[in-house]
């Protein structure tokens, strides 16, 4: 099993698409972006997003507005193929439905082998051009929420000379964890050095590693990345007091005691588990600088994590706090041998 990260891909690499005929176009999803064995859910959407992307382009309509993506099987690292199908194009909205397919690839029309050919990810997604878009605008109530807030502006030239400022910092990633999650390293993550700034909030500002300015083409990829340590943010107030005695363990009670011990080993396990995602949606808000942007700021947040399954709900933002994209996830908490294992005989790649 391949864990170790040799090469920095940029992301703008990653997701390059070559067209094969009017309505199927070929990718290659790198081990750099991968989780264990499986690529990243949002990378692979993105692949599929560009494909889309690529397709309209002639037609004016380039950009993501919605998407709605389904895993029903777990990709590999290697070549893949998606096939588009143009369910009604529109003067200013245009529906595509979009397959990835992986296994028995051919190299030559059909391209995939029907009957042997994995759909690994399936999506329904509309398209247009965002910066043309017009239409009536209003103020809600939520913008005068503390919700609509930013969260404190970093000292961005700190965060990227030291990683850390007055109240942002980029957690060290554990050895195990780096190993099994490639994909992470592809960003840097800057989290509240003390309690999150709302209970159950997990508030980060990112950048790209590679350096390259995040664009509209990395939304999907934007919105399914994440720090190792997400769970200890979305916690409970109660559940995180007892997560961070675990460095302060003096004058703690018996039964407080056998609670952290018990966490400590939870936490020790984080690289034995895989959260892979069931169903992801993305809406774009609004659209970046053509050139992209260095810093977005992301805010989480879990209703419930409960019986090995949970949702998110990600809130993106520019420095102006300008709505970039929403999206909400429903994903599982299962052994990574579940990601690790080896596949049929069934899934060589061709192409």
């Amino acid at each position: 099993m391949a864990l170790h990260h040799k090469t920095r891909v940029p992301f703008s690499e990653a997701v390059k698409i070559t067209k094969l005929d009017p309505n199927t176009y070929k990718c290659f999803l790198n081990e750099a972006y991968c989780v264990g064995e499986v690529p990243n859910g949002g990378y692979a959407a993105s692949c599929m997003l560009a494909a889309a992307s690529t397709h309209l382009t002639s037609r004016g309509q380039p950009d993501t507005l919605t998407a709605h993506f389904e895993f029903p099987n777990r990709t590999s690292a290697g070549p893949a193929v998606i096939s588009v199908e143009e369910v009604r194009i529109g003067q200013q909205l245009s529906r595509l439905h979009l397959t990835l397919w992986q296994g028995d690839l051919l190299p030559q029309t059909p391209w995939i082998s029907p009957s042997l050919s994995h759909r690994t990810v399936l999506a329904y997604s509309t398209h247009t051009d965002l910066r043309s878009f017009t239409g009536i605008s209003l103020p809600t109530g939520y913008e005068s929420t503390d919700a609509a807030a930013l969260p404190p502006l970093p000292d961005f030239e700190a965060l990227k000379a030291s990683g850390r400022d007055d109240t942002w910092e980029e957690p060290k990633i554990p050895k195990p964890v780096t190993m099994l999650m490639r994909s992470l390293q592809n960003w840097h993550f800057y989290l509240p050095q003390k309690e999150p700034f709302s209970p159950g909030v997990l508030d980060m500002w990112i950048r790209q590693a590679s350096g390259e300015p995040i664009t509209q083409a990395a939304l999907a990829y934007v919105v399914d990345s994440f720090p190792y340590n997400l769970h200890t943010f979305l916690a409970s107030p109660e559940l995180r007091q007892l997560l961070q005695s675990q460095s302060d363990p003096e004058g703690e009670t018996k039964e407080t005691r056998a609670k952290r011990k018990d966490l400590e080993e939870r936490d020790e396990q984080r690289a034995t588990l895989w959260f892979p995602t069931v169903v992801m949606d993305l809406e774009a808000k609004s659209a970046l600088p053509e050139e992209g942007v260095e810093w977005l700021a992301v805010r989480v947040t879990s209703k419930q994590i409960k019986d090995g399954k949970f949702d998110l709900d990600i809130l993106v933002r520019d420095l102006e706090g300008e709505l970039v994209a929403l999206s909400h996830h429903v994903a599982m908490i299962v052994s990574v041998e579940r990601n690790t294992k080896k596949r049929g005989p069934s899934s060589k790649a061709v192409l």
